[in-house]
């Protein structure tokens, strides 16, 4: 009996001992540096993105701008080619207009010439018989005056 009454104080005693640092290391607080190691990972980890986060961003922020001049030189070389293109279209329908007015006109310009020379001689001789009767009417006035002054 003497060994059944050893062997349940040694469990009894063994069971306290496990019982008694159980609740010991449960008020130890042992997470503590467990919660620490966590804080200081998640912060390294926060630091971590938030500098990877700003580099992403200004890469892509160059990447933007970059991207965005590219579309303002192809829109300005393309505007410059429907500008280019406009002028050139404007031009032709300018040309393409004088040279019609030219054509009307040299036409124009033909036919007076050859009714001009007829009617240029037309004009010639009636100023030329209108000239001649003025003259002799003159003639007729100043001798019928120069007459009377002569025969007072």
């Amino acid at each position: 009996m003497n060994r059944l009454k050893r062997k349940v104080i040694i469990v009894s005693l063994s069971l306290s001992t496990c019982l008694v640092m159980g609740t010991a290391y449960a008020y130890s607080d042992a997470s503590a540096p467990l919660q620490n190691w966590y804080k200081a990972r998640t912060q390294q980890g926060m630091s971590e993105i938030n500098i990877k986060a700003l580099q992403e961003w200004a890469e892509a922020a160059q990447s933007l701008e970059a991207s965005a001049k590219e579309k303002v030189s192809v829109s300005n070389v393309h505007l410059t080619k429907i500008a280019d293109d406009t002028s050139q279209q404007t031009i032709d329908r300018i040309d393409k207009a004088n040279q019609i007015y030219v054509s009307q006109m040299e036409l124009v310009a033909n036919e007076l010439v050859k009714r001009g020379a007829a009617d240029f001689d037309k004009y010639v001789s009636t100023s030329k018989r209108n000239h001649d009767r003025e003259i002799d009417q003159l003639a007729q006035e100043t001798i019928v005056e120069l007459t009377s002054k002569l025969g007072k």
